[in-house]
């Protein structure tokens, strides 16, 4: 079989593998772990840069009072792009980012006018659907490329469209 049905294959399988859940066999390549202290009527927590179509996992506990927060998820400043209400301890999250930005992931005690609550966090960004889509991507541009090649694909296309007229030879008596 040619190379570039080879990579043809290789990019299918790589933009399938993509589309996988692949959170749940390899390891988040970005971690990050924290525990603070959440005065009342204050809100904390961390930001992150996330890619695109990134999975990220949030695992919470909360301790103190009720245990429990208001959660929400920002992109910028100001713009909400999850809102999980009030969460309990031992809160998880599964949470695959609309686009390729800073979010900030807000811990909010306004609830309390006098309890402090302890919030530890451990957050895990998997970026493998982005990786291997863009990858296979690559590789389906590269495939068509060498296919086009190997087939002479290009020089068919000129002699067709290009073609030398005939020349006739007309017999004069």
């Amino acid at each position: 079989m040619k190379k570039g049905r080879w990579l043809l294959i290789l990019g299918i399988i790589i933009l399938v593998v993509g589309l996988q859940s692949l959170h749940l066999l390899l390891p988040g390549l970005i971690l990050m772990t924290g525990s603070f202290d959440l005065a009342p009527s204050n809100v904390s927590g961390p930001s992150l840069f996330v890619p695109l179509s990134s999975m990220t996992v949030l695992d919470l506990s909360v301790d103190g009072a009720n245990r429990d927060v208001f959660f929400y998820i920002t992109k910028g400043s100001a713009e909400r792009v999850l809102d999980a209400g009030r969460v309990y301890d031992g809160y998880h999250l599964e949470w695959t980012s609309p686009s390729f930005s800073s979010y900030t992931f807000n811990f909010d005690n306004t609830m309390s006018l006098t309890s402090h609550k302890q919030v530890t966090y451990d957050l895990q960004v998997y970026p493998y659907s982005t990786i291997f889509l863009f990858l296979g991507l690559i590789l389906l541009v590269g495939a068509v490329l060498q296919i086009v090649r190997e087939e002479k694909v290009v020089s068919r296309v000129k002699s067709y469209l290009f073609k030398q007229p005939e020349s006739q030879h007309v017999a004069c008596e």
